[in-house]
């Protein structure tokens, strides 16, 4: 667990997730970023220094498009602080850290390094730092950031990663029964993760442009989808608000519609409240005065929990008038949250657990 002892007077380099949506140079949804925060003031209250990295979309060359600069502004005023920002090259071994102590790289997939897993790059990053924390969850997928640097320093998880992992933990290791999971979307290569995932949970409904791709099975449901295919059907809709309220254990990934065009927004308000105001699931919050967590075995008792995450799904909740508080837990990840729940952990964790296992 990342702690003052660990990160005091230490140079740091912070992997962060700031892969967030900007509309004309602006931050658009900051849940990612609020979710940084408490590592983030961390750092700066007992390291030396700090230096935040992380990558925005997927540029295929350096633009003002796909700049940190944005996200940057928006950090200097939730910390009330300058952040200097390095917009020139990744050398941050002539970055003046007593000067500035704390700084930005711009978009780390502006070098072809980061996603070739170049070991040269990674040790350029790693320049005149002590420790690696990383707070990027829902980056997943082989980059040097993840692959290359835990092998150069010593690597930690921020506090929000530790959290996505106790969280998803739950679901793997113990769901209250019946359990569900609610899979949509634009992404139809999310039809893998039905065959990974269809013996862990009692039921999985689908929807979105993936529910035209499926074939219904023992506990795989595939909605009807309206006559444009860009929602699900109001049958489907009460069949799986029905489900959802039945449901002890509900994870939630995309939205069942193409719910930004403010038209196609049936089939994901339903189920969003189908979650939110499941009959069980108030009545215990009711009675603790708060989200309850879940009991330790499969088919105990007890209230429905809820777990959403996903990019499109992080912005849905605001636009259709919810709030993150509604649910019990808000996870940054998309394909990194169903990843975990397939694979019971999360490369990164892996790659620590090998490392410290070959230096015993």
């Amino acid at each position: 667990m990342l702690n003052p002892d660990i990160l005091r007077g230490k140079n740091v380099l912070l992997r962060a997730d700031l892969d967030v949506p900007l509309e004309q140079g602006k931050v658009v949804n900051d849940f990612r970023l609020r979710a940084l925060l408490p590592t983030l003031r961390l750092c700066l209250t007992n390291a030396q220094s700090t230096l935040i990295t992380g990558h925005l979309g997927r540029p295929e060359a350096k633009s003002e498009e796909f700049g940190l600069k944005p996200v940057r502004e928006w950090l200097e005023k939730a910390l009330h602080r300058s952040i200097y920002f390095i917009d020139s090259g990744f050398s941050p071994g002539e970055w003046a850290r007593g000067e500035f102590p704390l700084a930005m790289l711009d978009n780390l997939r502006f070098d072809p390094g980061e996603l070739n897993n170049s070991r040269e790059f990674a040790r350029e990053l790693t320049q005149g730092s002590d420790i690696y924390v990383y707070e990027a969850f829902a980056s997943y997928n082989s980059a040097a950031s993840l692959r290359i640097i835990p092998e150069i320093i010593p690597t930690y998880t921020g506090l929000q990663f530790d959290r996505e992992v106790e969280e998803l933990e739950k679901i793997v290791k113990s769901p209250v029964a019946p359990s569900l999971l609610v899979l949509s979307g634009a992404k139809e290569d999310k039809g893998e993760y039905v065959d990974n995932l269809v013996d862990k949970f009692d039921e999985i409904l689908v929807g979105g442009k993936l529910a035209s791709h499926i074939q219904p099975q023992t506990n795989v449901l595939p909605a009807s989808l309206t006559p444009d295919g860009l929602d699900i059907d109001d049958a489907s809709a009460r069949l799986f608000s029905e489900k959802i309220k039945a449901a002890k254990s509900v994870v939630i990934s995309g939205p069942l519609g193409r719910f930004e065009d403010g038209i196609h927004i049936v089939g994901t308000k339903a189920i969003f409240s189908a979650a939110v105001h499941s009959p069980a699931r108030n009545a215990s919050h009711s009675d603790a005065g708060g989200p309850a967590r879940n009991a330790s075995h499969s088919d105990a008792g007890g209230p429905a929990r809820v777990i959403i995450g996903g990019g499109d799904t992080l912005a849905a909740i605001p636009a259709l008038g919810f709030a993150y508080s509604d649910f019990d837990f808000v996870s940054t990840g998309g394909g990194a949250m169903l990843e975990f729940l397939a694979t019971g952990t999360h490369p990164l964790l892996t790659i620590i657990r090998n490392q410290t296992h070959a230096g015993s």
